[in-house]
């Protein structure tokens, strides 16, 4: 039996990756409330919109979150990105994400002209929140999701 895992030791490394990985798992999370927050810029214009998530605890993992804003305009902005505990604010359970980082290559023509123009507190329609473990790689189904509207 040692002489098989000497043959193969890439195989005995996987087998214990994985008996490791079985015993890791991320906390479950419920997201309460998401709002457009533009009080926080003191002047250079890349603060002043931002998306505030909220969850019933701090997180203690890290997540990768879907967004999607849509204003009354149904101007649309869509983005993801990582969401890390907060190391500075460990017991915060809001964490803020600047709502122009959520620009990529798939977002309107002038979206920072249209973020600062419409998403705006009280001109939101509709903010989508998705909760995933990990970067999605198909069609997995978020751990968490919420639609809130009238912001």
């Amino acid at each position: 039996m040692q002489q098989s895992w000497v043959k193969f030791p890439t195989f005995g490394a996987l087998i214990l990756s994985l008996l490791t990985l079985v015993g890791c798992s991320k906390d479950p999370v419920k997201i309460t409330s998401a709002q457009v927050v533009s009080s926080l810029d003191k002047g250079s214009g890349n603060f002043d919109r931002v998306l505030q998530i909220c969850f019933d605890k701090p997180l203690s993992s890290t997540y990768y979150h879907k967004i999607v804003i849509v204003t009354k305009e149904n101007v649309k902005i869509a983005g993801s990105g990582l969401l890390r505990p907060l190391a500075s604010d460990p017991d915060n359970k809001c964490h803020l994400r600047n709502v122009y980082l959520y620009i990529n290559k798939d977002s309107p023509v002038d979206a920072r002209q249209l973020i600062k123009d419409y998403v705006v507190p009280g001109n939101v329609r509709q903010v989508l929140v998705q909760l995933y473990n990990e970067k999605p790689k198909g069609k997995e189904l978020p751990i968490a999701e919420k639609i809130f509207t009238g912001l």
